[in-house]
């Protein structure tokens, strides 16, 4: 069994903050993640940014995000840790062997993208792999749409632990103290769209107009 985390902590400056619940095709962004993995059966955490910035409406968004979904809902142990903060916040929660990591901001996520990064689990844990990153042919890879095992809390933990000497948070450098089973994205979703996330207003607007 898996389990999932939904992350949702981020400033998103460029879109003037609260990424989560800006609205595409009369949905909030984060609903498209969460519809989904109810659809699946998959049982997750939604890591919320906590901080004291938020505004009473942002508060109560939150609220009536649980009153709907009813899955767990977690905040960031500590601010501006990135997202790994959030993928530690989360894991803290969850008791699944894997855990899929996803961002709050894909509205093209599909349920063939996430069963073919699934079906990579049993060839990693031949190849005693504890995460499973889609990499594209350019090699970028997509660290928040990947799977990884529970036991890498613990590079996690030493990795944001506050005496470590280690101040490269990013989410490549995490990687690369896992042993990581890359896949071809393509194999993933051929198409692209699954990976598709809103990052501007110009995007949010953008992505919109593929609804109408």
């Amino acid at each position: 069994m898996i389990s999932a985390i939904v992350l949702s902590g981020g400033k998103a400056r460029r879109m003037n903050g609260e990424k989560a619940f800006r609205v595409v095709n009369d949905k909030y962004l984060i609903e498209y993640t969460a519809d989904l993995l109810n659809e699946m059966n998959i049982p997750f955490v939604i890591v919320f940014r906590n901080d004291g910035e938020k505004s009473d409406d942002t508060k109560n968004l939150e609220k009536d995000f649980f009153k709907k979904y009813r899955q767990t809902i977690t905040w960031d142990l500590e601010g501006n840790k990135g997202p790994l903060m959030g993928i530690l916040s989360g894991m803290r929660v969850l008791n699944a062997k894997w855990i899929l990591v996803l961002p709050c901001d894909m509205p093209l996520i599909s349920r063939d993208a996430i069963n073919n990064l699934i079906k990579y689990i049993d060839i990693a844990e031949k190849e005693k792999k504890n995460c499973i990153i889609p990499m594209h042919e350019n090699g970028y890879i997509e660290p928040l749409f990947s799977l990884y095992m529970r036991s890498s809390m613990e590079v996690l933990d030493r990795m944001l632990n506050k005496n470590s000497s280690n101040k490269n948070l990013s989410m490549r450098n995490f990687i690369e103290h896992l042993s990581p089973l890359y896949v071809d994205a393509k194999k993933i979703d051929e198409t692209g769209r699954a990976f598709i996330n809103i990052n501007t207003l110009e995007e949010l607007k953008r992505i919109n107009s593929k609804f109408q």
